[in-house]
Order: C-alpha cells, then sequence, then structure tokens
C-alpha cells in the first residue's frame, strides 16, 4: 500500500479508506512489544459487508483488523483497538507505545490526526494460549 494522504470519498471509498486505516493500526499495534493479538468486539456481521465492499473495490480479500474499529467521518477520524498482552510486559507500556505507533501510523495514511483509545481486553499469563 502507498503511503499516500487519503482523502473523504464517497460512501464505498470511505469504507475501503476506513479498511486501509485499520490495517495500518492493526499492523502498528501488533509490531508492540507484549501485544499478544488484537481481540475482535461483536460486530462481525457489519465487518463482514464491509468485507465485501473492500473486496469489490479492490480486488483483495480483506485485511485482519479483527480488534480494530474505526469511526470514519468527513469531522471525525477515531480509532478503538482491543489488545491482548502479555503478562510479561507492563500493560501501561504496552498501551502507551501502541496509541503512539497507531497514531503515527495512521497520520502517515492521512492528513489527520486520529483519537486513538486503546483497551487492554486480556492480559496473556506466561504458559496460556
Amino acid at each position: 500500500m502507498s503511503a499516500e494522504p487519503l482523502r473523504p470519498h464517497t460512501p464505498p471509498d470511505r469504507e475501503v479508506e476506513r479498511i486501509a486505516l485499520a490495517e495500518a493500526a492493526a499492523q502498528a499495534a501488533r509490531a508492540i512489544p507484549g501485544v499478544v493479538r488484537l481481540q475482535p468486539g461483536l460486530v462481525g456481521l457489519l465487518k463482514q459487508l464491509a468485507a465485501q465492499t473492500w473486496e469489490r473495490a479492490t480486488g483483495r480479500p480483506v485485511p485482519d483488523v479483527a480488534g480494530v474499529d474505526v469511526d470514519l467521518t468527513e469531522d471525525r477520524l477515531k480509532i478503538d483497538l482491543r489488545l491482548v498482552v502479555t503478562a510479561t510486559h507492563p500493560a501501561a507500556t504496552i498501551g502507551e507505545d501502541t496509541h503512539r505507533a497507531v497514531t503515527k501510523a495512521v497520520e502517515a495514511r492521512t492528513d489527520r490526526t486520529p483519537t486513538v483509545r486503546i483497551l487492554i481486553a486480556e492480559i496473556e499469563l506466561p504458559g496460556e494460549r
């Protein structure tokens, strides 16, 4: 994917933009030491419809953005991430590092500064999984 800024478009294009931003956020979050995985929420059915729009518009399968919700409107860009983290790293540090990395990754894709919220959904103890 190019790092070219994304701009508001028509609704199908906005959905493509939303998923592209979610992908950037998910990749940034997964790169943080201590992040085990992203935890999906309960909006799976809506995301399935979005996936069909993405695939029609791009010809590519939807990237793995489970655990990332992007609220994208003309005047708002809000990103919520649900993380499963390891107990071997301080959760607050993981949250801060993830917040910083996601903000930077999304700003590189768009000319807007996102509001990023991190939820630690689970702490995985050593030996679990």
